[in-house]
Formats: C-alpha cells, structure tokens, sequence
C-alpha cells in the first residue's frame, strides 16, 4: 500500500487549517510547520497545490495566512489524494519489483487481489470526507 508522505502531511496540515478556519483564523505556514512536525520547504509544495486546486486560500501580509474555503463534508480524502498523488493507483500488484506492472498488463483485472483491494481502498477515500477526519484527527 502506497499513501505518500505528502498526502498524509497535507492531511495533518488540512486538519489543522480546517480548525482554525473554523475558529475564523488565517493560519501562517510556520506555525503548521511547527505545529504539525513538517519543514516549512515540504509544507510550500504541499499547501501550493491544495491552493491551486481551490480547497484552501493564501493570502500574504501581516495579517495573511492559509485558511480553508470550502465545506469540509463536500471534500472526500480521495479528491485530496489525486491533488497530492501523481499516482492513480493506490495499491499497485508488484510493489516489490522495480518496474511496476499494472494488473491489467498481467492479465488478471477483476480477480487480482491487489486490483480489488485498490478499488476497495479508493471507495473508502471516497466515502470518506474532510469533516470525518476532523472527527477522528488523532487517527493521522
């Protein structure tokens, strides 16, 4: 199984925005950083692309900060793997072999393990949204 560091950094990083915009506060990339144990370089690259795809706003200044712009429930964690994730699969067959194959190059779509447990770990990312997180924030 394969969730990146940047996709559970940028979930640890939502979290924590999200509360704070709930709290009406815009929140500065430092104190994520501090806040949540990542380096301020990793946390720029991660809150650029949830910015670009409109989950979260930036704004510079004194009084700037990042703040949540959209419905936590509206925001399912697979949206947020493909912002963070290059990769469509989450589960890959040959995770041990250096050129990954996908299963439908080896012939076993529907019946490969591996297929199955990535189609069943997309729709509990699907199922699952922002505000569930928020939820259970000490599970990430």
């Amino acid at each position: 199984m394969k969730i990146n560091t940047k996709v559970r950094y940028g979930l640890k990083a939502l979290v924590y925005i999200v509360e704070e915009s709930l709290k009406g506060k815009m929140v500065r990339i430092k104190e994520i950083s501090e806040k949540e144990d990542i380096s301020i370089q990793y946390l720029e690259q991660i809150l650029n692309k949830l910015k670009n795809e409109n989950i979260i706003e930036g704004k510079r200044g004194p009084n700037g900060g990042y703040r949540f712009i959209a419905d936590p429930k509206e925001i399912n964690l697979y949206r947020i793997y493909k912002i963070l994730d290059d990769d469509d699969k989450i589960i890959n067959c040959n995770e041990n072999v250096k050129e990954t194959k996908d299963c439908a190059d080896e012939g076993c779509v529907g019946s490969c393990i591996w297929n199955r447990l990535d189609s069943a770990m997309k729709e509990i990312l699907r199922s699952t949204t922002l505000d569930d997180l928020l939820k259970n924030k000490d599970i990430i």
